[in-house]
């Protein structure tokens, strides 16, 4: 694929092999190599308008990343660390089937995520 760098490759795996929606800075540390912060994001924006990489917020300014290789996306977001984690279990059958009844309109996907507080963030004291 052109335009497909070494740089892009490397981060596009860290993505695809993590098991949750990951942000720049995390790829910034955990890459062995040490580029400018600056080239990460330009390799995300390269890897989200090939619709290799999806990203959300979480209701931050933060972008996560993740490669929609699993859909459903259901997500967990530690609101006090940052942390995400997916799961598997899907609840949005059964509103999908009504919306779309209700409203007439054909959903294709959705992501679903809780915003809350981590394990270790409550045993921190964490409200």
């Amino acid at each position: 694929m052109k335009g497909f760098t070494p740089l892009r490759k490397k981060i596009y795996k860290m993505i695809k092999d993590n098991d949750s929606p990951i942000n720049a800075d995390t790829i910034h540390k955990k890459l062995d190599i040490k580029p400018d912060l600056s080239s990460i994001y330009r390799a995300l924006n390269y890897l989200e308008k090939k619709g290799m990489v999806k990203s959300l917020t979480f209701n931050t300014k933060i972008n996560y990343y993740y490669t929609p290789k699993k859909h459903p996306h259901h997500f967990l977001y530690c609101k006090k660390c940052g942390k995400t984690e997916s799961f598997d279990v899907c609840l949005a059958n059964e509103i999908q089937n009504r919306i779309e009844d209700t409203h007439n309109f054909k959903i294709t996907g959705h992501v679903f995520y809780f915003i809350g507080i981590c394990k270790e963030c409550m045993k921190r004291g964490g409200k």
